[in-house]
């Protein structure tokens, strides 16, 4: 390998022998040290012997400037890059016009994702497609036309970074700028927590060590980041490196104006605060423990707000026919959840269900969907307990991430929330862990003008409050009563951590000039989280948009996906999250700008006097076109929307 300081390699400063490693995928990657800061280096390695020798292609990188040097900053910021049907025209526009004018890009994950062509937001074409050779080390997915596969072996893992390295667009994205690179979790696994995977909703426990650790093996390969060197530069990967141990948190200095904070929202966390498989039935939070957190007087107050619940167990040796009409009726459902199934399984699960307190709504709607008159309301509930089942958080289904991860009742779940997080001393949303916690407070204490922390996640409220004034007369009539209420969108970001949220950010805004920068969501948001905070959350690179995730997800939803006009209102769901996000009653944090449809990337321009945002963004629907061979159609396919941050204000730059 050569470093030089010119394009044409006549000042060569390094040179280093590198030995390929197949144990390492043949990946070569090399810590080089004793480089002049704030200065342009062309990089090039040379391989094979005598007249068969042969070059790469070269690649130029830049040091970051001395932390006293005040020259400007400027940097791109791309996540989501999902390569299965979908084209790097995003990258390509970044190519086209910023070729001189960034120092580096800052990816904020999900650089692979780990299916092969799941139908709910990927659609593989004849040229952008991922196949395993190691099928048999894969997960299964899916069946029939539907089928594919998650990585899990090694060789998966290898195989999603080697496909997705050989676009052309990405690799002259590396050969161009330096990249400061995190996870988020497609690198392992959809919506994961630790080494726990999400796939199957609860059915079966899908917590697996060893595939986080094959995950972190090809991502330490592959990716451009110092953890996976050895004590001499070289690449040199041991367990010490990975799952629990691995920490690719860190901050970085460019100049005396830009200290950037790289954090690790995926390793740390805890479970989502709603378990996908939560029975609808049960009781989140009893009686007692909703007047030990609320006091008597409170809980009084409120109580009509709460659900009358019995002991079924107290009721089944009273009324043995009562516990078993219930389960034969809930054994229905759990055939239609878990198909194929037999209806003695079933039923031995349903009476496993109904045990211990449950909600007498819930029973009401069972006996409801067989056609019979519910009998539990007036004064046979009058005196019951009050509690709060998951049936109130949204939770309708028996296994489903919508009421768990998504689409949750949010005056329940802040309930929910709250008790958990004065349950557990705050445990159970500890997402970033107290290490990391106590690395940022203190990586932030530096003298540097502008302080950046990068998220895998946003911040941003993903709420829709279907009852507000401004929205509620514009629904269609058809809309359900039940859903006229505030919806939160996603608990995997960090709306699901609501009291550890206002913990980070209440740290974050005690340092002047801080600005968060997110990805994951797959659209773009600018929110003042008026305390000082600004978040700019960047659009995905090629990912399906999130307005389309949405759509799909309620589409397939057996009673949401029936709701008339659900396509025109979910094109709405933009500004209607913008809306609510200006109530104070539902959230603290306005959304200035968003956008549910957009794929692209952001501009983060850094002087002394500000900081501006520039969102380059596409329609979606764009990412499954090639531009490649026609990159002057870009200029009419992009748009820019420009926002400026001075003294903790945000201001949008009108054209």
């Amino acid at each position: 390998m050569e470093v030089a300081s010119d394009a044409d390699f006549t000042s060569i400063v390094v040179t280093r022998d590198l030995v390929l490693d197949s144990s390492f995928d043949g990946v070569a990657k090399v810590r080089v040290e004793s480089l002049d800061p704030g200065t342009t280096y062309w990089y090039r390695f040379l391989y094979g012997t005598g007249a068969a020798m042969e070059t790469s292609p070269v690649g130029r990188t830049r040091t970051a400037p001395a932390a006293d040097d005040p020259q400007p900053i400027k940097f791109a910021v791309i996540y989501g890059q999902d390569f299965t049907g979908r084209y790097y025209n995003s990258y390509l526009k970044l190519l086209l016009d910023h070729d001189e004018d960034i120092d580096f890009v800052v990816h904020l994950g999900d650089y692979v994702y780990e299916t092969t062509g799941d139908p709910t937001f990927q659609d593989p074409t004849s040229d952008r497609k991922v196949e395993f050779d190691d099928i048999d080390g894969a997960i299964a997915m899916g069946s029939g036309d539907t089928a594919f596969y998650a990585a899990s072996s090694l060789a998966n893992y290898r195989t999603l970074y080697r496909t997705f390295r050989s676009d052309p667009m990405l690799q002259q994205v590396h050969e161009r700028w330096p990249m400061v690179v995190i996870w988020d979790d497609h690198e392992f696994s959809d919506d994961c927590w630790g080494a726990t995977a999400t796939y199957f909703d609860g059915r079966v426990d899908e917590e697996d060590v060893e595939r986080r650790r094959r995950s972190e093996q090809a991502f330490f390969e592959w990716i451009p980041t110092e953890v996976g060197l050895g004590d001499d530069g070289d690449l040199a990967i041991d367990d010490s490196m990975l799952y629990p141990n691995s920490r690719i948190y860190r901050d970085f200095r460019f100049g005396s104006l830009l200290h950037l904070s790289m954090t690790d929202y995926r390793s740390f966390r805890p479970d989502h605060l709603i378990a996908e498989d939560a029975f609808p039935g049960a009781l989140a939070l009893d009686e007692p423990t909703l007047r030990q957190l609320m006091g008597n007087d409170l809980f009084d107050q409120m109580a009509g707000s709460f659900d009358p619940y019995l002991d079924m167990d107290v009721w089944a040796s009273n009324v043995p026919i009562f516990k078993q009409t219930c389960s034969m009726i809930l054994s229905q459902l759990v055939m239609q959840e878990n198909p194929g199934m037999d209806v003695f399984a079933a039923l031995y699960h349903a009476e496993d269900l109904l045990t211990g307190n449950i909600s007498t709504t819930f029973i009401n709607s069972l006996f409801e969907a067989a056609s019979l008159q519910p009998f539990l309301v007036g004064d046979i509930v009058a005196d019951m307990p009050r509690g709060l089942p998951y049936l109130f958080v949204g939770k309708t289904s028996l296994n489903d991430s919508m009421g768990s991860r998504y689409m949750l009742a949010k005056d329940g779940f802040d309930i929910v929330a709250i008790a958990q997080y004065f349950l557990t001393s705050g445990a159970a949303q500890d997402a970033l862990g107290g290490s990391q916690v106590a690395w940022l407070a203190g990586a932030l204490q530096n003298d540097a003008v502008w302080k950046v922390m990068a998220s895998s996640v946003s911040m941003s409220p993903m709420i829709l409050d279907f009852s507000n004034e401004a929205i509620a007369p514009g629904l269609p009539p058809e809309f359900p009563e039940a859903l006229r209420t505030r919806i939160m969108v996603n608990a995997d970001q960090w709306d699901g951590f609501p009291q550890k949220l206002m913990e980070l950010q209440g740290l974050l805004a005690t340092v002047p000039n801080t600005v968060v920068i997110s990805g994951d969501i797959h659209s773009w948001f600018v929110t003042d989280h008026q305390n000082g905070l600004i978040e700019f959350t960047a659009p995905a690179a090629s990912s399906e948009s999130l307005e389309d995730l949405i759509l799909g997800a309620l589409l397939r939803h057996p009673i949401l996906g029936q709701i008339p006009g659900i396509e025109d209102l979910v094109a709405q769901f933009g500004p209607l999250m913008q809306i609510t996000s200006h109530d104070d009653a539902v959230t603290p944090s306005d959304i200035i700008g968003i956008d549910l449809k957009a794929s692209g990337y952001m501009l983060v321009d850094v002087t002394a006097e500000a900081l501006t945002s520039t969102m380059v963004t596409m329609d979606s629907e764009e990412t499954r076109n090639n531009y490649y061979d026609d990159p002057d159609a870009l200029e009419d396919i992009f748009t820019e929307h420009v926002y400026t941050v001075q003294e903790g204000v945000v201001t949008p730059v009108v054209p």
